[in-house]
C-alpha cells in the first residue's frame, strides 16, 4: 500500500496534511519554503511537492524544463532542512496528453519523485496527436466551450466522454499514486451543458472508478473549486465519493494549494462530509490517517 523505503507516520491519531501545491515554480503564489514555514504553522504532518511538470509546449502554468533541477534541488534542501519539524515528500502533478506526455514512471526515476498525481487537463481528441485538437478544460470559461465546438464540433458528450476515458487509460496505462481533480471537466458545466444524472455520464465515471479500483489509485477529494467559489462541491462530487465508498475506492484529502495560506482551506469540512459518507479514514501514499 505505501510507497518501500519512504517513512510511515505514526496515524493513530488524526492528521493534517496536503500533497497538492504549486509553487510560484508554476501557477503558485510564493517560494517552496513559504509553504513549509506555513505547513508548519497549521499544524501539518505531512506536506508535498507536486509542481505541474513540464509539457513539450509552451503554456503559463507548468514547470519551464529548464526550471525542473532547481525545484528538485530546493525541495530536497528543504526536506532535509526540515525533517525534525515536518514530513516532506518530493512530487508532480502529471499531466497525461497520448503522444505528448512523458511516461510517468521514467520521470519518477529520473527525477528521483516519492510520488506523483495524476491529471487531465489537456484532452486530446480521439485518433488525433495533434496539438491542434488538444481542448484545455481548466482556463477561462468561455475557452472551455470554444473548445468543445471546434474540436468536437459542439458535441458535448464525445467531449465529456474522451475526457474520462483519457483518465481510465491515464490510470491503466501510468499508474499515477493519486488521480487528481476527477470530475473537474464539471466545473465550468454549471449543468448547463450536460446533466451528471445523465445515464451516459454516470457510464463513463462506473468505467474511471473500475480502473481505479483495479489499480489501488488513490482519489483526492480536492477542496479548491469550494473555497475559490468556483464550485459548490469538492471534486469528485458527493454522488462520485459515495460510489468510491461502495466501491472500497482509497481517498484522501488535498487542497490544491497555489498559495501557502491555502494548505488548508475547507480540508476539515471535507474531512466531515467523508466521514458521513461513511469513510472510516483517508489514505495518502505514505500512511493512514483516521477520520
Amino acid at each position: 500500500m505505501y510507497r518501500q523505503g519512504m517513512p510511515c507516520l505514526n496515524t493513530k491519531q488524526t492528521m493534517l496534511y496536503n500533497f497538492h501545491t504549486h509553487s510560484h515554480y508554476d501557477d503558485g503564489k510564493e517560494p517552496l519554503e513559504a509553504y513549509v514555514v506555513a505547513a508548519i504553522e497549521k499544524g501539518l504532518s505531512a506536506l508535498g511537492f507536486s509542481g505541474h511538470q513540464p509539457l513539450p509546449f509552451d503554456n503559463e502554468w507548468s514547470l519551464h524544463p529548464s526550471a525542473l533541477p532547481e525545484y528538485l534541488a530546493e525541495a530536497r534542501r528543504l526536506k532535509e532542512q526540515y525533517k525534525n519539524e515536518i514530513n516532506i515528500y518530493i512530487g508532480l502533478e502529471m499531466d497525461y496528453i497520448p503522444g505528448h506526455s512523458e511516461d510517468f514512471a521514467a520521470l519518477m526515476k529520473d527525477a528521483g519523485l516519492d510520488y506523483c498525481i495524476g491529471s487531465v487537463h489537456l484532452v486530446m481528441k480521439p485518433g488525433s496527436t495533434n496539438r491542434d485538437h488538444i481542448w484545455f478544460i481548466d482556463g477561462p470559461r468561455e475557452g472551455y466551450f470554444h473548445g468543445i465546438q471546434e474540436i468536437f464540433n459542439g458535441n458535448v458528450r464525445a467531449a465529456v466522454e474522451a475526457y474520462y476515458e483519457q483518465q481510465r487509460q491515464m490510470v491503466l496505462t501510468q499508474k499515477p499514486h493519486i488521480i487528481g481533480h476527477l470530475d473537474k471537466v464539471n466545473m465550468h458545466n454549471r449543468g448547463e451543458l450536460f446533466k451528471t444524472t445523465e445515464a451516459w455520464y454516470q457510464e463513463a465515471i462506473n468505467h474511471l472508478l473500475a480502473a481505479i479500483q483495479k489499480t489501488g489509485t488513490i482519489v483526492e477529494a480536492n477542496t479548491r473549486g469550494v473555497y475559490t467559489g468556483k464550485t459548490t462541491d469538492v471534486f469528485p462530487a458527493v454522488d462520485i465519493l459515495e460510489k468510491c465508498h461502495a466501491h472500497r475506492i482509497k481517498v484522501m484529502v488535498n487542497t490544491d494549494a497555489h498559495h501557502p495560506q491555502q494548505l488548508d482551506q475547507h480540508f476539515e469540512e471535507t474531512k466531515t462530509l467523508l466521514k458521513r459518507l461513511g469513510f472510516s479514514k483517508t489514505v495518502t501514499p505514505f500512511f493512514e490517517s483516521p477520520l
